[in-house]
């Protein structure tokens, strides 16, 4: 089943209602259930945020509706990324397999 169509069907709602919703023509939500026509992104993103679903679950990916979290990457301090640059290559690549060596254990 249409994940659009599922998550319409169990907020109730009629396809006139959920083209509506969404700011565009009811044909061309039709034609977005019945898999005519592809949804565009921004058109995704925005049915994707008014159910609370992740695009993955809407694109029928996963059936986890919720948003895994994307780890957050860590800020590196201007004065370390100064320190960092003044490594030779050779340097800078014994680091990364240190630190690569280290996020393996």
């Amino acid at each position: 089943m249409n994940r659009l169509k599922e998550l319409r069907e169990f907020h109730d709602l009629t396809q006139e209602r959920a083209a509506k919703i969404g700011f565009i023509n009811p044909r061309t939500y039709y034609r977005y259930e019945n898999g005519e026509r592809v949804i565009p992104l921004d058109t995704a993103i925005y049915y994707a945020k008014y159910y609370g679903v992740s695009l993955d679950y809407l694109a029928g990916i996963t059936k986890q509706k919720e948003q895994t979290e994307i780890p957050r990457t860590v800020e590196i301090v201007p004065q370390l990324m100064n320190s960092l640059k003044r490594l030779t290559d050779r340097q800078q690549q014994n680091l990364a397999d240190f630190l690569n060596s280290l996020h393996k254990k």
